[in-house]
């Protein structure tokens, strides 16, 4: 039973013992005090008006809205714009100063205003994040403008461990032959891109110790002239070390410089090499098992290694398929058994075999190549061959992996497939086609012999547990940031050291109003645990302004897509609840008219003494 249906029982209930508590009186009344009949007769027929206008105070019957076109005024409205016959022109705090405007603080406060409104029209460059939920549910007609000139959308790297290399992508609108420049936090530059036809870039760089950094992408239009610059966070963190197995048929030089590599790049190394006649040099032996292999995250084995593994490959596999990252890698010209192997792991292998050099970029600007390989002191001497203008012969086998659900990882400058890798339930395996890649530390280039090993093993590796809270950067000074994944409240710390606390609702997501720029924590404590820290980095209200406006833009539009156009709409006025002030008003006068009557000597007989 409702609410509104109880109270009309318990209200008619009343009526009724009012009724006859009120015969009962005039029966058991003597003859001369019972009063006149009308006076009966108007008590009992004000009970039941008494409790319709109770009823109808607490429960107001609706009234039929008219619908009004409104018209919603955005940033970027022209102001010239003046509302047409018929419609109500509404403007946002963020939209310009409209003649005949009627300014509303947000879109939630409009349609309060106006609740038979069942379409708008948006104007400008498109609803912000505080409008946009305001807007489910009604159908919204937006013209969208065009694209921004200069950047349109950026994409930070996820957090990277030190000595990692990581990508900024992003895209450029209205520049043809711009060019990106990606400058570190000592103002250097460590990569330049030309951006693509469309607009697009990647460039790359390398996180030096732990911390909070901000890199900066420049934009330079096709006369070299800057047209914007951009903050980059980049959240270099001593992440828990990967276990890494390297297996090897024989020693040698690969083995040395990747295991030296991948020590000071803060993985846990176990190497195992076979010496022949059954010697095993490396670390401490370890059993080939399910058990053993279940401590470790990713395993780098070399073809002829897992030629000789026979029976325990089911054991590796089966590892793989609970999780452990897997590469292949060659020692030089195959056997013909061992690129069965790869094809018995899912991979086709097409080429012509044998040994082919791999095509490597090369760096012009020597201060860009010193820049990438690190920051030297002010009076070091720089290397010869920092200028990248020596470039070594570095080898691979003269096949492209592939295949149906692989993905190309890693490819030299001429296009050429690297390695590529698949997944195998919950693990991934990938094989590498390089055979001498250790020259190119022996030349100058550990960047990017680190580049390769490291774009490798993370693409394939265990991943950490852990439940990290979602943020959907970037974000901007007095917009709203959504921090998803939170199990109760937590505080923000804010770049000038004080706290905010901010509320958890349903599905652990919480809004926060961010007051400054710069790098933010998000610091959530759980009973009998650690504190938990998070960094997020606010943009400056004024910055990656064509950012900005493009999610507004494609966010509006993805409104405009949910719902019918307003044409098409054949919703009726709806109706809402009325005003009760009125029925309370007259419940009032009533209540005062019944209880005076009950209590005067109107229709009674006059008292004798």
């Amino acid at each position: 039973m409702t609410p509104k249906l109880i109270l009309a029982i318990v209200l008619a209930c009343a009526v009724v013992v009012a009724w006859v508590r009120l015969a009962l009186w005039r029966r058991s009344a003597p003859r001369e005090a019972g009063g006149a009949l009308w006076r009966v007769i108007v008590l009992a027929g004000m009970q039941p008006v008494w409790a319709a206008l109770l009823f109808f105070c607490l429960f107001p019957p609706g009234v039929r809205t008219t619908s009004v076109d409104l018209v919603v005024a955005t940033a970027g409205t022209l102001r010239t714009t003046t509302p047409a016959t018929g419609t109500r022109l509404i403007t946002l705090p963020e939209a310009p100063a409209l003649a005949g405007a009627e300014p509303a603080p947000d879109l939630g406060t409009v349609l309060r205003r106006y609740p038979g409104v069942r379409q708008i029209t948006v104007l400008g460059g498109g609803l912000t994040a505080r409008d946009r939920d305001a807007a489910q549910g009604i159908a919204v007609t937006f013209e969208a403008p065009p694209p921004p000139k200069g950047l349109v959308s950026i994409s930070p790297p996820p957090r990277v461990a030190p000595s990692a290399a990581f990508k900024v992508g992003g895209q450029l609108s209205g520049l043809p032959g711009a060019t990106v420049d990606l400058i570190d936090p000592a103002g250097r530059v460590t990569d330049t891109q030309k951006v693509a036809d469309d607009g697009r870039f990647v460039v790359s760089g390398t996180a030096r110790s732990a911390g909070l950094a901000t890199f900066v992408v420049r934009v330079r239009d096709a006369r070299r002239q800057v047209v914007e610059q951009a903050d980059v966070p980049v959240q270099i963190e001593d992440q828990a070390s990967a276990r890494l197995l390297i297996m090897a048929g024989a020693p040698g030089p690969e083995v040395k410089y990747l295991r030296r590599w991948a020590t000071d790049a803060g993985f846990d190394v176990t190497v195992r090499a076979s010496a022949g006649g059954g010697v095993q040099i490396g670390d401490a032996p370890v059993a080939i098992n399910a058990a053993t292999l279940r401590a470790f995250d990713v395993a780098i084995i070399d073809d002829r290694s897992w030629s000789g593994l026979g029976g325990q490959r089911a054991d590796v596999l089966r590892a793989v398929r609970g999780g452990l990252g897997l590469v292949l890698r060659s020692g030089g010209s195959p056997q013909d058994g061992a690129l069965v192997q790869w094809r018995a792991l899912g991979f086709t292998v097409s080429g012509r075999g044998g040994v082919a050099p791999i095509a490597l970029s090369v760096t012009t600007d020597a201060d860009l190549a010193r820049t990438r390989r690190g920051i030297a002191l002010p009076d070091a001497v720089a290397d010869l061959d920092a200028g990248d203008d020596f470039l070594p012969a570095i080898n691979r086998l003269a096949v492209t992996p592939g295949g149906e659900g692989t993905v190309p990882v890693l490819q030299d400058a001429g296009g050429a497939t690297l390695s590529a890798w698949r997944a195998m339930d919950r693990g991934r395996v990938a094989v590498f086609t390089g055979i001498d890649s250790f020259g190119l530390t022996l030349t100058g280039k550990t960047d990017l012999y680190g580049d390769w090993w490291s774009t490798m093993l993370s693409a394939v590796a265990r991943p950490v547990a852990g439940v990290t809270p979602a943020f959907a950067g970037p974000a901007w000074v007095g917009d709203r940031v959504a921090l998803c994944g939170l199990t109760r409240d937590a505080r923000v710390e804010r770049p000038d050291g004080t706290l905010a606390t901010v509320r958890t609702v349903a599905g652990g997501c919480a809004g926060y109003w961010p007051v400054a720029s710069g790098w933010h924590l998000l610091r959530k404590t759980a009973p009998g645990a650690d504190e938990q820290v998070w960094p997020f980095y606010v943009q400056p209200a004024d910055a990656l302004a064509g950012v900005r406006a493009a999610r507004d833009r494609d966010a509006t539009l993805m409104l405009g897509t949910a719902l019918p156009r307003p044409a098409e709409t054949t919703h009726e006025a709806p109706e809402i609840p009325g005003s009760p002030w009125p029925w309370f008003i007259a419940w009032l006068i009533t209540s005062a008219g019944l209880w005076g009557l009950e209590r005067s000597r109107l229709g009674r007989a006059p008292r004798t003494l």
